[in-house]
């Protein structure tokens, strides 16, 4: 469509909200009043109008201005332009009781196992939601690309393109099956050692950071299988004398499923942020807020655990 663009640049839409209140009040003083503006403002106001609209709009009588033929004309345009514009100002609020959307996040099959249960609820609504199992450097360009909404977990490689939130600090637990012998008393190093270990690896490697923790006691492990997902650990050393060392949260709320016992790693491990990542562009987006609301709330509770 093309606009005549020297008539519109001689409107503003202070202009256009001073029409509309000259119309809803017929007066002046009230619309000054209402739109905090000086007598002046106004009158130069309408000065404007008249000399943009090619008419007199309003005519001043003893009781305030009685607008022109033209004026009552312009009314319904005026007032569906500034509703359009409020509109574009201020975004639809995202329901998910109605508004269809999918929502794609990425994350471990951890946290997926302890958020997703809790986030879809009952299913009462219309939204639905994809996890993947993207991480690191590829989850980050994803969302760059729009292929993600949402990265649920820990990456050092975020950069100025993304907005982040902790949803709580993570620390270790060891698990085994039940009566496994090095779980009968007090977990030591020399036990934990003694045994093979299945590792969590999405990357691919045999070792880890508790390699690294081992190392700075002066001792290692021998890592027999590495795996990509926590669950298919847990798996594993339900059914082995093999042993893994967990997020805490994960060996806390899957323990009983597997017939696992739990025990604190026999030497320091660093803890780490579990996370919500999300792209700068879509900070302000309607469904994106909701959605993130939703993943704070449900964490809530698994942050006490």
């Amino acid at each position: 469509m093309k606009f005549d663009d020297a008539k519109l640049r001689r409107l503003d839409v202070t202009l256009l909200l001073v029409f509309e209140e000259a119309m809803a009040t017929g007066k002046l003083s009230a619309a000054a009043r209402r739109l905090g503006l000086t007598q002046s403002a106004i009158s130069h106001a309408v000065a404007r109008l008249r000399a943009a609209f090619g008419d007199e709009l309003f005519i001043r009588t003893s009781r305030g201005v009685q607008p022109t033929p033209r004026a009552l004309a312009l009314r319904e345009p005026v007032s569906e332009a500034l509703r359009l514009i409020d509109g574009a100002l201020r975004p639809a609020r995202f329901d998910p009781d109605k508004d269809e959307r999918v929502f794609r996040i990425a994350a471990s099959d951890y946290e997926t196992s302890l958020i997703v249960p809790l986030l879809v609820g009952d299913s009462s609504g219309t939204s639905r939601f994809i996890f993947r199992t993207l991480i690191r450097k590829d989850a980050i360009e994803a969302l760059h690309s729009g292929d993600l909404d949402l990265l649920i977990g820990y990456t050092w490689e975020k950069d100025g393109q993304c907005e982040s939130v902790t949803l709580y600090d993570e620390n270790y637990s060891v698990v085994a099956r039940r009566k496994h012998p090095a779980m009968a008393q007090r977990l030591g190093i020399s036990a934990y050692t003694n045994y093979g270990h299945v590792l969590v690896s999405p990357g691919g490697t045999l070792t880890g950071i508790v390699d690294k923790a081992l190392a700075a006691a002066s001792v290692s492990r021998r890592v027999v299988v590495a795996v990509p997902y926590f669950l298919a650990a847990l798996a594993t050393v339900a059914r082995t004398d093999l042993l893994a060392t967990v997020p805490r949260r994960v060996a806390h709320c899957h323990a009983a499923r597997f017939g696992l016992a739990v025990a604190t790693p026999p030497v320091p491990i660093r803890s780490f942020p579990v996370q919500m990542i999300w792209s700068r562009r879509l900070a302000a987006d309607s469904p994106m807020l909701w959605l993130r609301k939703q993943v704070l709330d449900v964490t809530k509770g698994i942050a006490e655990i």
